[in-house]
Parts: C-alpha cells; sequence; structure tokens
C-alpha cells in the first residue's frame, strides 16, 4: 500500500530523530569515556607520588624492640618523605630503635639496628689490608676472620663482622676491607696477625655467611698470648661483659688452644722477627699506596 506524502513526511522526521539522538548520545558518551580516561589517568598519576610507610604509632625509646604493633602503616606523597623509609623486610626480631621514637614518626633505616650490630662505646671502624679475602666478597656481605696455622689448626679470631669495601680510585679495593670492631677484638686482631706473620705457612682469612639473616654468629674460638691477656685485663676501655666471656673461654681451652698455637709458633722462632718486620712493612706500604690513590682521586675534581 502507497505510503501518503504526510505519513512519509513524518517517518522522515522520526528516522531523523533518532539519528540525532544517537549522534547526540554517541558524542556524550564518548565526552563521557575520554573524561573517565583524564580521570583515570589522573588517579594514576596521584598514585604514583603515593607511598606506604611506617609510622610510629607509640612512642618507643632508645634501644627498645621494635614490633608491628608499636607501628601503623600510612599513605604519604613521595616528595614529602626521606628516600631511607623502611619496608617490612628491613625488621626482624632483633630489631631495636637507636634514638627515642615520638608518635608519628616515620621510621627510617638510619633509626633502627639489629640487636647484635648495637654499638658500643668502644667500637671503632678499622681497616685491613693482610686478610686474604673471598674472590666474591663484596659490600654489605658478614664474615668471619679465622687464623690458619702452618700445622693445620684453625681458629676463628672475630666472627660476624659486616664488610665495607673501600674505594680507591673509583674501583674497589683489592685488598682492604673496612669492618667495626670492639676494643677486645682489636687487640685479638693485631696479636693473630703477628703470630699469623711469625709462622710461615699460617694465614688470615675471611669466610663469608651464607644466609647471615638466619645464621647466628659463631663463637671465637681463638686465644691471644698471655701478654695480650693481661693487657686486656687491665683496659679499662674493654667492657665487663667481653672480659668475662674472654675469660672463660681462655680458663676452659688455655692449655689445649694456646699451647698448640704456642708449639707452632716456637718452630719458626729463628725467622719468625724477620717476618713480622718484613710483613708489617708490606702492611704500610699497602695503606701508603691505597691512601695516594684515593688522595689522586680527590684531586680529579
Amino acid at each position: 500500500m502507497a505510503m501518503n506524502p504526510m505519513q512519509r513526511k513524518a517517518n522522515n522526521y522520526l528516522l531523523i530523530g533518532v539519528l540525532v539522538t544517537l549522534l547526540i548520545t554517541g558524542s556524550i558518551i564518548a565526552i563521557l569515556v575520554m573524561q573517565l580516561s583524564k580521570i583515570n589517568k589522573q588517579m594514576d598519576a596521584q598514585k604514583a607520588k603515593i607511598q606506604k610507610v611506617y609510622i610510629v604509632s607509640e612512642d618507643i625509646k632508645s634501644g627498645e624492640k621494635i614490633e608491628l604493633s608499636n607501628l601503623k602503616r600510612v599513605d604519604a606523597l613521595k616528595d614529602s618523605i626521606p628516600s631511607n623509609v623502611i619496608n617490612i623486610d628491613n625488621l626482624s626480631e632483633t630489631t631495636i630503635s637507636k634514638i627515642d621514637l615520638q608518635v608519628g614518626t616515620i621510621l627510617t633505616d638510619n633509626m633502627i639496628i639489629n640487636k647484635e650490630e648495637q654499638t658500643t662505646s668502644d667500637v671503632r671502624i678499622q681497616e685491613y689490608n693482610m686478610i686474604e679475602l673471598p674472590t666474591q666478597i663484596k659490600d654489605g656481605d658478614y664474615i668471619d676472620i679465622r687464623l690458619r696455622l702452618s700445622n693445620g689448626t684453625d681458629y676463628i679470631v672475630i666472627s660476624k663482622k659486616k664488610v665495607e669495601i673501600p674505594t680507591i680510585n673509583g674501583a674497589d679495593s683489592l685488598n682492604t676491607i673496612k669492618i667495626n670492631v670492639a676494643e677486645e677484638e682489636i687487640l685479638l686482631m693485631s696479636n693473630a696477625i703477628v703470630e699469623a706473620y711469625w709462622a710461615t705457612g699460617s694465614k688470615l682469612y675471611a669466610t663469608t655467611y651464607v644466609e647471615p639473616g638466619l645464621q647466628e654468629e659463631v663463637t671465637p674460638t681463638y686465644l691471644p698470648s698471655d701478654k695480650v691477656i693481661e693487657l686486656m685485663t687491665a683496659d679499662p676501655n674493654i667492657v665487663a661483659v667481653a672480659k668475662s666471656e674472654l675469660f672463660t673461654r681462655y680458663n676452659s681451652s688455655a692449655s689445649t688452644i694456646r699451647g698448640n698455637i704456642v708449639n707452632n709458633l716456637n718452630t719458626y722462632s729463628a725467622q719468625g722477627q724477620t717476618n713480622v718486620e718484613s710483613k708489617v712493612q708490606e702492611e704500610i706500604n699497602k695503606s701508603r699506596a691505597e691512601r695516594q690513590s684515593y688522595l689522586d682521586a680527590l684531586n680529579q675534581y
């Protein structure tokens, strides 16, 4: 049946209305999608500026243990926080506070320490360049320093020390390490160095820990000479706990351990003094050479 002109005209208007409606709706949807995309990008950009940090939720005194119950995890703008904020991996069962911390303080790695690394008043940074180092030792490794005598006996001098390797003229030092040592450890090392030099075929060497976070430090087994023991007794800088531990070890093992060391050293008594003198001079020469390289590097800037 033929459509009259009025119906055709009405249908055309209807079709045009639908098309216009679809066009307007599509435009609105497109605008909304663009706006939503823009909002999402702004939200992503804002999220990128946010970092989760731990703040102190209750006052913590210096030396007190830090636990998750003492802390609160909050959002903070990256631009407004220190670069060394801690994460959960920085905390352990032995983590303590180095300073008094008040509520609201953002926790950073220079505010905490593991209890076994807690610094006492007699601790100093000491450089050693006569220790035989593992081929792949690196900054942050933990080591034991051991003395192996020429007769095959082996003793732990000091244990579980975190290593820092000095940078000389842009490169890691080949033979020098830095470690923190207490007064009694300085004396033990000095005695062990001399005795390693004295007996030809002996060596002072380092061994690295496989999992330092899980492995406890071992008990030293090396005993120094009677003269060094006497010096330790009279040294006011050695803390009482260290003296007690050393004397307990000395009294229980002196006849066996020290007797074996002395017997080995006596084998080289004729040349021992010469060995010590030449090796000490090597130490001095190494230190001077690295110091000069360090100064030369500074002068380049």
